[in-house]
């Protein structure tokens, strides 16, 4: 898509690309800050249009530019929740979910999505992809993010994963009780000894 240089060309990239966008990190109804600082900063290029005369081509240059920057904030904060999923997963045993096929599919996307965020980042800064225009950027990034959409969809709310954790938590409570039975039986036993060599 080519820069946009009119508000109808400036609206219609918000509601294709950036609305859908942080209505998918929205947490708890609130917006990252990242990406409320680029909001405001948007509206307020867009209000200077109206107010200080600026000209429309100015402030949909200058708005688009925020509106592009809160994009990419939000494509960042998915990796970051995408990376705690990973981190919170791999500490439950899951291998016994799917015969293996389970970890072996987590492991594999969550490395795609790490390489995949690391070569857009590092196009971000690259000169060529600046010369070529936001759109190879996003597209790359896009792919980023899907990835990290399907990680959440099948693996980190996956049905099972709960039965996983409960199985976990039920085996360290069993654990437990072993080790406490078999501190218990062997104090028990010590004492008799004591009470028997000593009576």
């Amino acid at each position: 898509m080519a820069d946009p240089r009119t508000w109808g060309e400036l609206f219609k990239f918000y509601y294709s690309d950036v609305k859908p966008l942080y209505s998918s990190v929205q947490i708890s109804n609130a917006l990252p800050v990242e990406v409320l600082f680029e909001l405001n900063a948007a509206f307020d290029h867009v209000s200077r249009h109206w107010e200080y005369a600026e000209s429309e081509a100015d402030c949909v240059r200058k708005a688009y530019s925020h509106l592009k920057r809160s994009c990419l904030d939000i494509f960042k904060l998915m990796v970051k929740e995408t990376t705690d999923q990973y981190r919170e997963l791999r500490s439950v045993d899951t291998s016994i979910l799917d015969n293996g096929d389970f970890d072996r599919g987590v492991i594999e996307l969550y490395e795609k999505i790490r390489t995949g965020a690391i070569e857009a980042r590092r196009l971000e800064s690259s000169a060529a992809a600046k010369a070529e225009g936001i759109d190879s950027i996003f597209e790359r990034w896009r792919v980023v993010f899907q990835d990290c959409v399907e990680f959440r969809k099948n693996y980190y709310l996956h049905g099972k994963i709960e039965w996983a954790r409960r199985k976990q938590r039920r085996r360290r409570w069993l654990l437990v009780a072993r080790d406490f039975l078999i501190g218990f039986v062997a104090g028990a036993a010590s004492s008799a000894l004591v009470w028997w060599f000593t009576k």
